[in-house]
């Protein structure tokens, strides 16, 4: 029997040691600070504007970046009426201020419509007064989303309050800016690098650190203008 005890002790000890060791393990991983992302820091910020809802995308529509109208939607352009189903139909406004340089462009959206902001929350808007109310705001031009990452992206993260690590695996830039916007100081997350930055002109850069991305981001803003 002492024998058996002194086995399970031995046991007991190993499994200690091991926990010990992994927990030794994710700190390291996150001790190094300039590799984490940080609420409010530059590279946050602007993983954040290049992931958030495109609101400047269909100006030609709207003329506001508070939010963008969701499609199918009807306006009536300089008169004409037509349905704009998906972004490729901007074109056909586009065709009809080209009709004319004497008059005044003008596009005028039928409500009620829906519309989304930055952040991917929606609402409806059924009167004038609710769409004036909605297109002021202070954004203006501020979205990067002419930058694009490649998906899918890997963030580790770790719990310090309950000593969790794990790996979240985001598809697209809705689950991206969810993520960045709720981070917080009780979890620690690194990107799983490489990470390819993919610019409007098809040009790509891979980033292997937080300083790579951030400088990959700021070569491409010009492009967005």
């Amino acid at each position: 029997m002492k024998f058996v005890k002194a086995k399970i002790e031995i046991f007991f000890i190993l499994i200690a040691l091991l926990l010990f060791s992994c927990q030794s393990e994710e700190n390291i991983v996150f001790q190094d600070m300039s590799g984490n992302l940080i609420s409010g820091s530059e590279l946050v910020v602007k993983m954040t504007k290049v992931t958030q809802n495109p609101v400047s995308a269909d100006n030609i529509i709207d003329s506001t970046d508070c939010f963008s109208v969701k499609l199918p939607v009807m306006v009536i352009a300089n008169g004409q009426e037509i349905t704009i189903a998906n972004e490729a139909d901007y074109s056909l406004i586009e065709d009809i201020f080209n009709q004319s340089q004497q008059d005044i462009d003008e596009v005028q959206v039928q409500l009620p419509v829906t519309v989304v902001y930055a952040d991917y929350t929606e609402a409806v808007i059924s009167t004038q007064q609710e769409w004036l109310q909605a297109a002021t705001c202070n954004e203006s031009g501020s979205d990067l989303t002419c930058i694009a990452f490649e998906y899918p992206v890997s963030v580790n993260t770790y719990d310090t309050v309950n000593q969790i690590a794990d790996v979240v695996v985001v598809d697209d830039n809705m689950e991206l800016y969810g993520f960045l916007s709720n981070l917080n100081e009780d979890v620690l997350a690194a990107i799983a690098y490489p990470v390819v930055v993919q610019s409007p002109n098809g040009d790509e850069i891979t980033a292997n650190d937080n300083d790579e991305l951030l400088n990959a981001i700021n070569q491409f803003t010009n492009l967005c203008e």
